[in-house]
């Protein structure tokens, strides 16, 4: 046990690590336990906190040595995306089950929200911030057609950067007919068919639940179902058999290549396997091909 910034050693830093990958206990709502296991990323955040400590520590000399850390090694790319881009089946599955989980008032709403995700890759917190007029470090939707832009101020992503980005054709078809001078673009309700809080967390949850009640399950192992950011995924995949990676980095707003070219590994693997099938014949021959030549050695 780490008493002091000075008892902080390499064994100690080992220990903690393997103290947080042991699976932990808990107990269900229903009274039920299951083991949980934390993320590699989360190990990962903790030591370089940890790692962060010990550094200031040395440099006010509380710490004769900076230990040795052994962070976990980043995956590979197709395996850092935490979930996986749903189908259209699946999402329309998810259109059906919403009614079930929110309520038959609130229902239309609710659709339009997910309906949003689904044709304009926006993170759930930008979607639900979204407008129709602009606002200082706000969000705003710009609908021209052809031209139609998402606007984003400073403050409205992750990146903090002022950007306007394109707004995929099927949004603008989705958003046209329901333009407005100023407000809202999706206004999620509660079950008596009243305005529900912009609490991204809150309503990210209320989908986690039509993906569960669809039973769009995207970890099997976890025991996942689809979330909001499944929504954005499909969107990158989708989006990723048409064009090159540089325009959907663009189009997903990623800081860097990497995590875009994720979807790309995804559909490489689709296509070769769809290739392997299509020169079968000509390779290895098919039934009818081997069929063809037993008849031409007897004729």
């Amino acid at each position: 046990m780490i008493v002091t910034i000075a008892d902080l050693n390499t064994g100690r830093v080992s220990a903690f690590a393997a103290e947080l990958r042991k699976p932990k206990t808990v107990e269900l709502k229903d009274g039920d336990t299951e083991e949980r296991k934390v993320s590699e990323a989360t190990v990962t955040s903790h030591l370089r906190h940890l790692k962060a400590v010990a550094r200031w520590a040395h440099n006010q000399e509380l710490l004769p040595k900076v230990p040795k850390f052994d962070m976990p090694r980043k995956a590979s790319g197709a395996q850092r995306m935490k979930g996986r881009p749903i189908t259209l089946e699946e999402f329309e599955r998810m259109i059906e089950a919403t009614a079930g989980v929110v309520g038959e008032n609130a229902a239309e709403s609710w659709k339009l929200l997910l309906r949003g995700l689904w044709t304009s890759g926006l993170r759930l917190s930008e979607c639900v911030n979204l407008r129709w007029d602009y606002t200082p470090d706000g969000l705003c939707v710009v609908l021209n057609g052809k031209q139609s832009v998402l606007a984003f101020d400073a403050g409205s992503q992750k990146s903090g950067r002022v950007q306007h980005v394109p707004l995929a054709p099927e949004a603008v078809e989705l958003l046209e007919p329901l333009q407005r001078k100023a407000g809202f673009v999706f206004n999620p309700q509660r079950r008596n068919g009243t305005p529900m809080a912009r609490h991204a967390l809150k309503i990210g949850k209320t989908i986690s639940k039509i993906g569960k009640a669809a039973g769009v399950v995207t970890d099997p192992a976890k025991k996942k179902t689809a979330t909001a950011h499944d929504l954005r995924r499909a969107f990158g995949s989708r989006w990723s058999k048409l064009v090159m990676p540089a325009a959907l980095k663009d189009l997903m707003r990623h800081s860097s290549i990497e995590t875009t070219m994720t979807y790309y590994v995804q559909q490489s693997a689709q296509v070769a396997a769809a290739e392997l099938w299509d020169v079968r014949g000509t390779t290895l021959g098919t039934n009818a091909d081997k069929e063809t030549a037993e008849e031409q050695k007897t004729t």
